[in-house]
């Protein structure tokens, strides 16, 4: 008769997995909150490169406003058949006076008689080409020859110099033709050239010149010019020429400044400026992975100041001739803030006006500028100090004072700068004469402002990478110490593993003991 032995607790049949997953809670929240951490980090990196996305364009952009955008020049040409012109930054506002008697042309000549058929042979010899310059062109081809092997020989050995083609003068009649690569007088392709060896009736033709190598020959505003070339690259700065045609009297060339491509550059620079804004504030806004982000906050407010603030010390570049002060922000040419948002936006019709009426200002307030009491001192570099102001200089004793501070310089040649580890450091003059009192005023520029601000973000060194570096750095600590983890997490699966199957193995043997207590 059974006699009612039991034993209580663990029992037959129980979920052992889901009772390890529950005992291992603990250790694999910890896992999950470092996976989140390392999820937020690797959110931070790419928040951090959004950012560093749009600084880098608009720290481009603001380089090039001065120089590039401002100075979009426009090449026009009373007479556009007789010559066109084309006009880079470089280029100086200002018009011509240009008088065409002479295009430059490169020189022709035949080599030989015509020949019936290009398959004709014309037998082995020697062709010399001289030219006026001084230069001579030789070869020789063996027996067996054709007109169209010579051309080839030509053009294989001296193709930088020369061109030779087969032309049908008349039907079934090829004529060889040489033409110099290059224009000019020197090119002309002499009389001296010649040829031997060939069979007689290709070689009786010899070597004829059909058109003389010349040079162009014009005036500009007067002065006689001569040149190898129709395309001028190398008389005005930054202007090319192409001559056309010869003119019937004197025609116009006129550099101007392009408003329409400095407009549209202008509306890019603003676009990427707000471009920048916005991000800065999705990342390091409230909502954002960066919120609270003091150095984000802070340039959001530095730029958003210098848009919309004056230039500093622009007054004195900008004063008229009558006495009144033109532009000292841009937010008077045609740039509008919105209050709530900081964006810009650009009035292209008011822009365009202050362009036409007063393109210099403009542009100062972009590029700033120095001047100076004495034209033999001058202002040369800034070196990333951002520095506008006021510097008396005196050049006979080496000092500069600012704000009332005296500075002593260093003087390398006639160039002064400031000892290392001055505040100013890295600013540089130019004096070739001894003066014991120079006023200087320098402007940095809106564009040179922006640039320098951004840099300090965007560059190798700069705070966007320090602070990625620093990231990198925590990043690598949690991979390490989320392996560290999920080792630690599967070394205690493992043993609880083993520990309930052993129970579950002590569970069996007492089951079969109880079994066969139960069976007497």
């Amino acid at each position: 008769m059974a006699s009612g032995v039991g034993f209580s607790g663990l029992a037959s049949g129980l979920d052992t997995d889901l009772l390890i997953e529950s005992l291992l809670t603990t250790k694999q929240k910890r896992v999950d909150n470092v996976k989140k951490t390392l999820d937020n980090v690797d959110e931070q990196k790419t928040a951090l490169k959004d950012i560093k996305r749009v600084l880098s364009t608009l720290n481009k952009t603001a380089a090039d406003l001065g120089s590039v955008i401002l100075g979009n020049k426009d090449a026009s040409s009373t007479d556009s058949d007789a010559f066109t012109a084309t006009a880079d930054s470089d280029a100086s506002l200002a018009s011509y006076d240009l008088e065409i008697s002479n295009l430059a042309q490169k020189s022709v000549a035949t080599v030989g008689n015509t020949v019936s058929s290009t398959s004709d042979s014309i037998g082995a010899g020697t062709l010399t080409m001289n030219l006026a310059g001084g230069d001579s062109f030789s070869l020789t081809l063996s027996n067996d020859s054709t007109i169209l092997d010579l051309r080839d020989e030509i053009n294989e050995q001296y193709g930088e110099n020369l061109g030779a083609s087969v032309i049908e003068t008349s039907p079934g009649q090829f004529q060889l033709l040489v033409s110099t690569k290059e224009m000019g007088e020197d090119q002309n392709i002499l009389a001296s050239s010649s040829m031997s060896g060939f069979n007689t009736s290709f070689l009786g033709g010899g070597v004829t010149n059909t058109q003389a190598g010349e040079n162009s020959e014009f005036t500009l505003d007067g002065i006689s010019i001569i040149r190898e070339t129709n395309e001028i690259t190398d008389l005005i700065e930054g202007v090319t020429l192409n001559l056309k045609a010869e003119t019937t009297g004197v025609e116009s060339l006129a550099v101007t400044s392009n408003k329409e491509e400095i407009i549209k550059g202008l509306e890019e620079f603003a676009a990427n400026y707000n471009d920048a804004l916005k991000m800065i504030e999705k990342q390091s806004g409230s909502e954002g992975v960066l919120a609270g982000d003091s150095s984000l906050r802070s340039l959001k407010m530095e730029l958003q100041n210098m848009i919309s603030g004056s230039i500093p010390n622009i007054s004195p570049f900008n004063v008229r001739d009558n006495g009144e002060m033109g532009y000292t922000a841009i937010s008077q040419i045609g740039f509008k803030t919105d209050q709530r948002t900081g964006e810009l936006s650009v009035d292209k019709e008011g822009l365009e006006e202050a362009l036409t009426d007063n393109f210099t200002e403009v542009e100062n307030l972009f590029k700033g500028g120095s001047l100076s009491t004495n034209p033999n001192v001058s202002f040369i570099s800034n070196r990333g100090k951002g520095f506008s102001g006021t510097v008396v200089l005196d050049t006979l004793n080496n000092t500069a004072t600012i704000d009332g501070q005296l500075h002593n310089l260093t003087r390398d040649g006639d160039v002064l700068s400031f000892a290392e580890g001055s505040p100013y450091e890295g600013m540089l003059f130019m004096a070739s004469v001894a003066d014991t009192h120079v006023t200087l005023e320098i402007s940095q520029g809106l564009g040179s402002m922006l640039e320098e601000k951004t840099d300090a973000f965007v560059s190798f060194s700069g705070i966007l990478n320090d602070r990625k570096g620093t990231l990198d750095e925590q990043e690598g600590r949690l991979n390490d110490r989320l392996i560290s983890m999920k080792e630690t997490v599967a070394n205690e699966r493992t043993r609880l593993t083993m520990v309930f199957a052993k129970a579950e193995q002590a569970i069996s043997q007492l089951q079969g003991l109880q079994n066969s207590l139960n069976s007497l």
